[in-house]
C-alpha cells in the first residue's frame, strides 16, 4: 500500500515477478478491495502463488515514524515486517514510511548479535566495478561511532562479496579530502580500522566527486552524509535529463541530429533510469528487509523484489551474522 502510487504500482510489479519466477510465492499485505482492482485475468499458475493478507489501516508517509509502534501494529507496514518474525515470509519489500520501516524491523526481528546499529544500504551507478557501489549508512543513523562505521565496512563486504560474487570487496570512506588528517575524528579513527582489516581492501577516503567513479564496491559514511548524497544525486540525474531535453527542443537541426543518436540517447536514458538502482536493503536485521522508493514506478519495485530474492538466494543475513560473531579485534588485532 505504500509509495506515491500504492497497489496500481506494487500490485503489477508482483504480478511480473511471479510470471518471472515460477518457484516463488508472494504474500500481499493491504486492503484486499484496492488490490483485488490489478488482479484481473491471471493465469491459475500465478493465483496459486499469490496471497493476500487483508487490512485497512495505512500507515502513511506523512506520519511520524515512532508511533507505528503505539498506533500502527494493525498497519500493512506493521504486518508485512511481522510476516518475517513469524516466519510467514522470508522477506519483506515495502514502499512506504521509511522511517517506520525501520523502528518496525528492529523492534520485530532485532539486531544480529554483535551489530550496535542496522544501516540502510543502497545502491549507486558506477562507471566501473560491475557497474554498481554500493552506500552505507543512507538515513538509519545520523551520527555513528568509528566501531559503527567499521562494522558498516564489514556488513556492507559481506553483501557485495555475496551478490557480487567478489572475493574481496573494495571499501572505502566518504569523507571532505583524501588526506590522512580531515575529517571528523569519527572518520579518521575508523579508518584507522578499516585499513588493519584484511577481510576486505581498503582503498583509503573518496570524496563526493569520487561516488560515482567505481573506486570501491561499498562506500561508508553516517546516515546523515548518505541520505544528502543520494537525495543530491537523484536530484543531479533530473536536471541532467531535463536539460538534454531542454537543448533537443531548442532548435530544429538539434533534433535532427537527435533522432540519429537515437541508439546512444536510449543507453543513457537507460543507465541514468532509477529504477535500475532502487532496492535499499536495511542491514544488520535477523531478516531480509529492501525499501523500495516511494516514487518507484512498476519497473522499480520489480527491481526491489529481484534485490530482495538475491539476498535469500545467498542467505546474506546468515552469512553477516556469522561475520559480526567474531570479535572486531579479530579483525584488526
Amino acid at each position: 500500500m505504500g509509495g506515491d502510487s500504492g497497489p496500481s504500482v506494487t500490485v503489477p510489479a508482483c504480478l511480473s515477478i511471479l510470471r518471472r519466477h515460477l518457484t516463488v510465492r508472494l504474500l500481499l499485505v493491504g486492503d484486499e478491495s484496492q488490490i483485488k482492482l490489478y488482479l484481473n485475468d491471471l493465469s491459475a499458475s500465478v493465483l496459486s502463488r499469490l496471497e493476500i493478507l487483508h487490512t485497512s489501516l495505512v500507515f502513511t508517509s506523512e506520519a511520524r515514524p515512532d508511533t507505528i509502534l503505539r498506533s500502527g501494529r494493525d498497519s500493512s507496514l506493521f504486518l508485512a515486517v511481522e510476516q518475517v518474525r513469524s516466519r510467514s515470509a522470508h522477506a519483506c519489500i515495502s514502499a512506504g514510511n521509511t522511517g517506520a520501516l525501520m523502528l518496525t524491523a528492529r523492534h520485530l526481528l532485532k539486531n544480529i548479535p554483535g551489530v550496535e546499529k542496522p544501516a540502510i544500504m543502497a545502491i549507486l551507478p558506477a562507471s566501473r566495478a560491475g557497474g554498481f557501489t554500493y552506500l552505507l549508512d543512507v538515513g538509519a543513523n545520523i551520527e555513528c561511532t568509528a566501531n559503527q562505521l567499521f562494522q558498516f565496512a564489514m556488513m556492507g563486504s559481506v553483501l557485495v562479496s555475496s551478490l557480487a560474487e567478489k572475493t574481496r570487496a573494495r571499501v572505502a570512506l566518504l569523507n571532505v579530502g583524501t588526506e590522512a588528517h580531515k575529517g571528523k575524528v569519527e572518520i579518521r579513527e575508523a579508518s584507522v580500522l578499516l585499513a588493519a582489516c584484511k577481510e576486505f581492501e581498503y582503498v583509503g577516503f573518496i570524496e563526493g566527486n569520487q561516488i560515482f567513479d567505481g573506486l570501491a564496491d561499498v562506500i561508508v559514511c553516517d546516515g546523515f552524509t548518505g541520505n544528502v548524497t543520494i537525495k543530491t544525486s537523484a536530484g543531479a540525474v533530473k536536471v541532467i535529463q531535463n536539460l538534454i531535453h531542454q537543448s533537443i527542443r531548442k532548435r530544429w537541426y538539434y533534433r535532427v541530429f537527435a533522432f540519429w543518436m537515437k541508439p546512444f540517447l536510449r543507453d543513457v536514458r537507460r543507465a541514468l533510469k532509477p529504477s535500475r538502482y532502487n532496492g535499499a536493503t536495511l542491514i544488520g536485521v535477523q531478516g531480509v528487509i529492501v525499501k523500495s522508493h516511494g516514487n518507484s514506478d512498476r519497473a522499480g519495485f520489480e527491481q526491489a523484489i529481484e534485490h530482495a530474492l538475491r539476498q535469500l538466494e545467498f542467505d546474506v543475513p546468515d552469512l553477516i551474522a556469522k561475520r559480526m560473531q567474531i570479535p572486531i579485534e579479530h579483525f584488526v588485532g
